[in-house]
């Protein structure tokens, strides 16, 4: 049955990586992940470098020490304006580069300082000077009250909190690459699940499947499919490394490799592994049931968000992966997986018990589906005409 179970395999693996869609797919993805994470910063770049004029209408004698105080970095050029307010509106008007600020009695009795850009948009140096222009307006109106420079200057020091925990790792890529890893496996886990219930469901539509289980048994059929959609998987998640590495060495000099190689891999991918054979026979199984996309039911449509369900507990487990909710979800049913591979990535108090339960959980699980998605597929996939409803499914379960 096993040699049958790896022909399908083999036939369903060749048959993607002929396919130019599933070819091309592969190498856009992690080009588009880095075009949509490169090039906003890319051109926010550009729109900082684009320098600003920023007219001071000064009367309470703050343009010098604003001079002297703007970081070298920080490209605004501050020119103090003497002239009339309405006749610097008119000239600037419609300029995004350039703009004023008036800094008068009123601005500091009313604590608020309005600055106003010619034109459309938030230059983003405006950030950075709005900030040191409170600063400078916080020192003055101390002064005005007759506290010393010495006393302003210690109370305004700012004080740098940092918050560390006892068990935490100095380096931070140690935590977070392993972290991105398991991310994009999960991804991969998605991705190769949806391909395998499109596999089922295409060969159903187009009567292959008629075909294909006058050679080999359903099981050798749904397990073939399970395999080779899972090598296809590891190969996009490879391509995504080769990518991933080359932009983490390039734009962030991040030694990707030398975090990778913890001890804790093998049971990162181990759980990963085994939530792809989970979710893949439930999503067989239910491509089997379906004749057409377009007519799958709200029950079989509910069904294809299965591998989404760690998602839910994305959030709290990255907030802490010793807490309640990631314990609840290490053995919750389908979100076991997702959990475990961010709580190994995250978390440095894992006892082998914490792993080692869930673990087995998932294994039995596992096992427990590919059986029951056996039954659902050996019926279905001959079965035209209709999708077959919940209770038919049951009804072939407890056959």
């Amino acid at each position: 049955m096993w040699r049958d179970s790896l022909k399908v395999a083999r036939w369903e693996t060749l048959k993607m990586l002929k396919n130019r869609s599933f070819l091309i797919g592969i190498l856009l993805t992690p080009l588009i992940a880095l075009a949509f994470g490169g090039i906003p910063n890319l051109l926010q770049r550009i729109d900082t470098q684009q320098p600003f004029r920023l007219y001071v209408l000064d009367q309470l004698g703050v343009h010098e020490t604003l001079v002297a105080l703007k970081p070298a970095g920080l490209d605004i050029e501050l020119v103090r304006y003497t002239g009339s307010l309405s006749a610097l509106k008119d000239e600037i008007r419609g300029e995004s580069t350039r703009g004023f600020v008036v800094l008068d009695t009123a601005a500091l009795s009313e604590r608020t300082a309005t600055i106003t850009v010619g034109g459309d948009g938030s230059p983003p140096q405006l950030h950075a000077f709005s900030e040191l222009l409170s600063s400078v307006l916080r020192f003055h109106a101390l002064q005005a009250y007759g506290v010393s420079a010495e006393i302003i200057g210690l109370a305004m020091a700012p004080f740098n909190v940092v918050t560390t925990s006892l068990t935490q790792r100095e380096d931070m890529y140690a935590r977070i690459v392993p972290a991105v890893f398991g991310i994009l496996i999960l991804m991969a886990v998605y991705i190769t699940g949806m391909m395998v219930l499109q596999s089922a469901v295409t060969e159903k539509k187009d009567r292959m499947a008629e075909i294909l289980l006058s050679s080999v048994s359903a099981d050798s059929l749904m397990q073939g499919k399970i395999l080779g959609n899972c090598l296809l998987g590891i190969i996009q998640v490879s391509m995504w490394l080769v990518f991933g590495i080359a932009a983490a060495y390039i734009f962030f000099d991040i030694p990707v490799f030398r975090y990778l190689a913890t001890p804790l891999m093998p049971l990162i991918l181990f759980f990963a592994l085994t939530g792809y054979l989970l979710y893949a026979a439930v999503l067989v199984a239910m491509g089997a049931t379906i004749d057409d996309m377009a007519t799958a039911t709200n029950f079989q449509g509910m069904v294809f968000m299965v591998p989404m369900i760690p998602v839910l507990f994305l959030g709290p487990v990255v907030a802490n992966p010793n807490g309640l909710a990631a314990t609840i979800g290490s053995y919750f049913p389908f979100a076991a997986p997702g959990v475990m591979v961010m709580r190994l990535a995250l978390s440095t108090t894992l006892t082998a018990l914490d792993i080692f339960l869930p673990a087995l959980l998932l294994l039995a699980l596992t096992g427990m589906m590919i059986k029951l998605a056996g039954k659902v597929f050996r019926t279905a996939m001959l079965m035209y005409g209709k999708n077959p409803t919940p209770a038919e499914m049951w009804r072939w379960i407890r056959q």
